[in-house]
């Protein structure tokens, strides 16, 4: 199992960030984030590294795993407070409630 080069751990959930980025970005067109969208573009591109595993949806080689790509989108969502507890229910790849979801439920807490 290849390890992700952001956080050298086992990428298990193998959906490389192109591919969740035709989500994330579909979903940010939906709620008329245009510009947010373009800078999660420039996110996804940053993210693409080649690795050893390959993407189970496009089969492209890929070296950041899913938690870590969600992560770095985190980065740009927060900054619509308004869009993150959608985000945290379309797109959490944090499985043990440990990492940047902690800090995205501080913000959903302050919201909602």
């Amino acid at each position: 199992m290849t390890t992700c080069v952001m956080c050298e751990e086992a990428i298990t959930n193998p959906v490389c960030p192109a591919c969740l980025h035709k989500g994330v970005r579909q979903w940010l067109l939906e709620q008329s984030e245009t510009r947010l969208a373009d800078d999660v573009l420039d996110t996804t591109v940053r993210d693409i590294i080649g690795g050893s595993t390959d993407c189970i949806k496009c089969h492209s080689p890929m070296g950041v795993c899913a938690y870590c790509y969600t992560k770095d989108v985190f980065d740009v969502i927060k900054r619509r407070p308004s869009l993150v507890n959608d985000y945290l229910v379309y797109f959490n790849f944090d499985l043990e409630h440990m990492g940047w979801e902690q800090s995205a439920r501080l913000i959903t807490d302050d919201h909602y």
